[in-house]
């Protein structure tokens, strides 16, 4: 695999396990991260501050209940694309198909992009 593959794989794996910090030293400080679409966690997210409120309001409204799968990971020298599967089973039960791109440089990712394939069943299921 590419190593920026390698780069955001760890990073989801880190996730995983809620080691926030590993995750952290992956993220360019001035990362950006954007969630479109109308749910609860919509928006765009500047620096890792907001990035990890970001997923703090996921866990918070998941209940702790979200995780996802890996099926894909394809990269080149500044792009990842990752497919992956997410799930929680509150606030309501929610199974749907992701796609990620970032964009990494100089070994840390600067931006991406994380779309829910069906958004209106996503924000339904955080409402």
């Amino acid at each position: 695999m590419h190593p920026n593959g390698e780069l955001i794989l760890e990073g989801f794996e880190a996730f995983a396990k809620g080691d926030m910090e590993a995750v952290g030293a992956l993220f360019d400080d001035d990362i950006q991260w954007h969630a479109p679409g109308t749910s609860a966690l919509s928006g765009d997210y500047r620096g890792k501050a907001e990035v990890f409120g970001f997923f703090a309001k996921l866990q918070e409204l998941t209940q702790g209940t979200f995780r996802q799968e890996i099926h894909a990971v394809l990269a080149d020298d500044d792009h990842v694309v990752v497919l992956a599967e997410g799930s929680q089973d509150k606030p309501r039960p929610f199974t749907g198909q992701a796609v990620f791109v970032w964009h990494v440089r100089d070994g840390k990712a600067v931006e991406c992009w994380g779309v829910q394939l069906d958004q209106a069943a996503s924000a339904a299921a955080l409402a």
